[in-house]
């Protein structure tokens, strides 16, 4: 069996492995800015933190062995007597098996952890991305945070879905109590701390923190004006569908980004927890159809129209079903993977049709074949981040390559397109010259004999 040479391998295969490569090389060297560097894990509720430089050193997680008080809302004061009720758990994780007698998530409970601290410590502060679905937040007997209303029973609860920094001055002690008491009655399969924690300086929080705050912004900026230009450009060329098209598919991106990871949406509109959880639900399969859709006018490709239609309608009921249902049968249909399949089977498709044209060869298809390698590498990473946190910090570069990509495509084809009507244009300047010259060269032509004829014609006619 012959080797296969680089020359035997299609470009766009090429392309496709050069843009990944690029794309993961970025990937890495962001990953490594924020590792959380190797630290003491909280075990049995413990977590020893002497002898730790915090003032110096980056945010470091609280993932590890908590307390945790079932069933129970307890505060400072209550802890040493509920010592009896307590048991392990694994932070973070789902709650359910720490719950007793329960199959499902539904309940509520209290979360316990010591930190001990040297004398030298002043103030820290608490980064949290997600405690599913209310919580309270007490350091050393203080209420440092609140969001929604952890609740006994479903009817007194108040959810509310936010990330959140908190801080707090020790004025001397050198062991801090974190009590976060949590309640969830929405979602049957995720209660209790199901992100990471993270814990360190105020100065060190707020930079990582708001790094990834200013990336998301900046992201969601990008996206909302190539979203604005692009609908402008389609009121002035109707005919351009597939502007309409772009222009949806980066507003409905922005909207990804603005309801997920800190829920800066939020932070603009007063939505209440449901419609967060159905922002989010509605944003991902939705931002896979107009890719697709993309796709599919780029392509050209009158293939599989009837599949299309298919999946155009189911989920055209799917996001019906999210508008009008409550939220613990969303998070059902959620449970059962159709909305990850909705937006797999379209990303998947897209990517195929931006292969395809790669491989045949049409005008400036690199363009859409570096754009779906970034779209990819995104959901991708999405995937893995989602399962085995690898960073907290919001990563723009896949989102932006990808509009880079669309964006270079739409102005690389307008451009082609201009100067062909140029070149056209100067053709028919020469082919209208042309005509001039040609009638003028057959009016000489025909005078002399229409003279003569009309000369034998008076000499027939006269008396």
């Amino acid at each position: 069996m012959k080797p296969i040479t680089y020359k035997k391998i299609p470009r766009y295969v090429l392309l496709s492995i050069l843009f990944l490569t690029i794309l993961l090389g970025f990937r890495w060297i962001w990953s490594e800015s924020f590792t959380i560097p190797a630290h003491p894990e909280p075990t049995k509720g413990v977590l020893d933190l002497r002898g730790w430089d915090l003032a110096n050193a980056s945010p470091i997680s609280l993932d590890g062995e908590w307390e945790f008080y079932p069933q129970a809302l307890i505060s400072n004061s209550d802890a040493k007597i509920a010592d009896n009720l307590s048991t392990r758990i694994q932070v973070p994780g789902d709650w359910r098996n720490a719950l007793p007698q329960s199959s499902s998530s539904f309940g509520y409970g209290t979360y316990r952890l010591r930190i001990l601290l040297d004398p030298s410590v002043e103030e820290v502060s608490l980064w949290a991305q997600k405690i599913q679905t209310s919580s309270i937040i007490e350091m050393n007997g203080t209420i440092v945070a609140e969001f929604g209303q952890p609740a006994t029973h479903a009817e007194a609860y108040r959810p509310e879905r936010t990330a959140f920094t908190t801080s707090y001055v020790l004025d001397g002690s050198t062991e801090l109590n974190l009590l976060v008491q949590t309640a969830n009655f929405d979602d049957p399969y995720s209660g209790g701390i199901t992100r990471s924690l993270y814990f360190g300086s105020p100065e060190a929080i707020g930079s990582e923190r708001g790094l990834s705050i200013d990336l998301q912004k900046i992201t969601f900026a990008i996206l909302i004006l190539h979203s604005l230009y692009a609908f402008v450009m389609f009121l002035f060329i109707r005919k351009e569908r597939a502007l309409l098209t772009f222009s949806m598919l980066t507003l409905v991106a922005a909207l990804t980004v603005a309801s997920d990871h800190d829920n800066l949406l939020l932070s603009w509109i007063p939505l209440n927890f449901t419609w967060i959880v159905k922002a989010k639900a509605l944003s991902y399969p939705l931002f896979a159809f107009f890719l697709l859709q993309m796709a599919k006018s780029f392509s050209h490709n009158l293939q599989w129209r009837k599949l299309f239609h298919i999946y155009a309608s189911v989920l055209g009921v799917y996001c019906l079903f999210l508008l009008v249902a409550p939220v613990t049968l969303i998070y059902h249909v959620l449970e059962i993977g159709l909305s990850d399949f909705l937006y797999l089977f379209a990303i998947g498709w897209s990517v195929y049709l931006f292969f395809r044209m790669a491989a045949e060869k049409r005008s400036d298809a690199s363009f859409l074949l570096f754009a779906a390698t970034s779209s990819l590498s995104s959901v991708l990473w999405g995937i893995v981040n989602s399962h085995n946190e690898i960073t907290n910090v919001y990563y723009p570069i896949d989102v932006i390559a990808a509009i880079f990509g669309f964006s270079a495509y739409w102005f690389r084809k307008y451009f082609r397109n201009s100067s062909e009507i140029e070149k056209l244009y100067e053709q028919l300047k020469e082919e209208d010259r042309q005509k001039d010259q040609f009638l003028v060269n057959t009016a000489h032509e025909l005078r002399t004999p229409l003279h003569g004829i009309i000369n034998i014609a008076e000499k027939h006619c006269s008396p």
